[in-house]
């Protein structure tokens, strides 16, 4: 899989363009059931940073793709930038929930090099670097005013995938750049 290239920046893979701009409910193959799904279009139009696309977020998240190439995470170091903290409503007590898709160690060195927000968060000190040794995948059901909301149907349905972070260890930027 190529990564798409924007102005000279990678474009990671679970990022919506302007192209996609249509929401809709089908079955959704990662959530298994109904849920708000988006036009595809990849590379067509501007891609919109920090507004992930509703069908590849999810499939990053419940297939283990990587959030920047789109490649399989299996048999890899994966890595979690992310601001998520512990909370205390994880499957089995506390955890870390995100809604950000793993990434491959490599790939979560090149979006920090690149990635405005990124910087702006090592800048400020609130991005955490966790290396990933054990998750699972939590898929949340909207509401039936939210989902009618964005699509103009009346019903439940399955919306965005989150990574809940089982075991980890906190890391920083010298260990990526290894």
């Amino acid at each position: 899989m190529t990564i798409l290239q924007y102005g000279g920046v990678s474009v990671p893979w679970t990022v919506g363009w302007t192209s996609e701009d249509r929401l809709f409910l089908d079955r959704c193959n990662y959530a298994k059931g109904p849920a708000i799904c988006q036009s595809v279009s990849p590379g067509q139009g501007k891609p919109l940073f920090g507004k992930p696309h509703a069908n590849r977020q999810r499939a990053a998240i419940c297939a283990g793709l990587c959030d920047l190439c789109g490649r399989l995470l299996a048999s890899r170091t994966k890595v979690s930038l992310s601001h998520a903290r512990v909370v205390p409503h994880g499957a089995e007590g506390p955890a870390i929930l995100q809604v950000e898709p793993l990434l491959h160690r490599e790939c979560a060195l090149e979006s920090m090099r690149f990635c405005p927000s990124l910087k702006r968060d090592i800048a400020d000190g609130s991005l955490k670097i966790r290396q990933v040794t054990r998750y699972r995948v939590q898929t949340a059901l909207m509401s039936s005013e939210y989902v009618e909301s964005l699509t103009g149907e009346r019903k439940t349905a399955f919306g965005h995938s989150k990574v809940e972070l089982v075991a980890w260890k906190d890391r920083d930027m010298g260990w990526l750049a290894v």
